[in-house]
């Protein structure tokens, strides 16, 4: 019979050991943000139209925000897909450096007890 104190060690470096060698399939943020064609600060365009929509009491569903960045030419517009309890869902269709091919992105947002929007997806 294996005695506990030193068995756990043993199993807790087996199964690290066995984490470690998966191959990690879910990309950074940071990653996925240098990998898009769109800059920072069209990403920040993009945040505000967000807010305007959610931060709006009467928005309503299909109601969009347009928005643009001149120092990159990109833009879009985001659009509420649905609105359940305290939760605003979004579609973004956006268009970088000005070109013709889009990008689209969902998100959703949930309102929290103390009344801040916090993204839930």
């Amino acid at each position: 019979m294996f005695k506990s104190a030193a068995f756990l060690p043993a199993l807790v470096l087996a199964v690290f050991a066995a984490c470690a060698a998966m191959p990690v399939s879910a990309k950074p943020l940071s990653q996925i943000l240098a990998q898009s064609p769109l800059a920072p600060a069209d990403f920040n365009a993009m945040r505000a139209a967000e807010a305007a929509l959610y931060e709006h009491a009467g928005v309503k569903v299909g109601s969009s925000v347009k928005w643009n960045n001149p120092e990159t030419s990109s833009h879009g517009v985001v659009k509420v897909t649905s609105k359940r309890g305290g939760c605003i869902s979004l579609q973004h269709r956006a268009y970088p450096n000005g070109g013709s091919s889009q990008s689209e992105l969902s998100r959703k947002f949930c309102k929290s007890a103390s009344g801040t929007w916090l993204l839930s997806q």
